[in-house]
């Protein structure tokens, strides 16, 4: 059975949960934390950065490695486009959100949730100031002008650009944070994502296993 170590509330080990929920790929989540230091796990992650996918001996550290590797053992569904065109466009809309939309988001999921909550640290109001009136506008205005009026990021199906972009919205719902009807395909198209059986299910396991001071 494959591992994976990593915590849910991760938007990273999240997003490859999601692929393996997806694939409909036997696993077990083996909670583990950023930075932990354990020789066993950095011997798996040499940079102490989670998840990190196990497969019959085999350790892949990285969320997209991960995720193209799952790719390739269970071919279908598919993540990634046959498409040139459309893999392309699915992994930059993949690296976006791995870069500056998850930092905008996790930004707000830092500082109202879990430094608060599970810190006992106090939010950093200009933090959450500046993500709000700065960084996120810019990126909200961003995914509103290259989304389609409705379905997928790209193409006709589920891709990783789908997984990459909506676990990042996660984070910020965590974060107190709701996209408003000022960008209407991008509330529209999350709308459906937080509807689907797929992430619904995600959620679900994911409040289950909520710590304490999170729930």
């Amino acid at each position: 059975m494959m591992k994976l170590y990593g915590v849910p509330l991760s938007p990273f080990a999240r997003k490859a949960l999601l692929a393996l929920e997806h694939k409909g790929l036997e696993f077990e989540n083996i909670p583990t934390f950023p930075g932990d230091e354990s020789v066993e796990f950095r011997a798996m992650s040499p940079l102490g950065k989670i998840p990190v996918l196990e497969h019959d001996g085999f350790t892949v550290p990285d969320t997209s490695v991960i995720c193209r590797y799952l790719d390739r053992i269970a071919p279908q569904p598919a993540l990634y486009p046959d498409d040139p065109k459309l893999e392309a466009r699915a992994c930059w809309l993949e690296e976006y959100a791995d870069s500056r939309l998850v930092e905008v988001c996790a930004g707000l999921f830092r500082e109202r949730l879990l430094k608060p909550r599970m810190m006992n640290q106090p939010t950093d109001q200009n933090v959450v100031q500046n993500i709000l009136e700065n960084t996120m506008p810019e990126a909200l205005t961003y995914l509103e002008s290259v989304l389609p009026d409705q379905g997928y990021l790209v193409g006709e199906k589920l891709s990783i650009a789908d997984l990459a972009v909506v676990t990042c919205f996660v984070q910020a719902r965590y974060g107190d944070f709701e996209v408003t009807s000022e960008h209407p395909k991008l509330r529209h198209y999350l709308d459906q994502a937080f509807a689907s059986p797929l992430l619904s299910a995600r959620l679900e396991a994911e409040q289950a296993a909520m710590p304490p001071g999170l729930a």
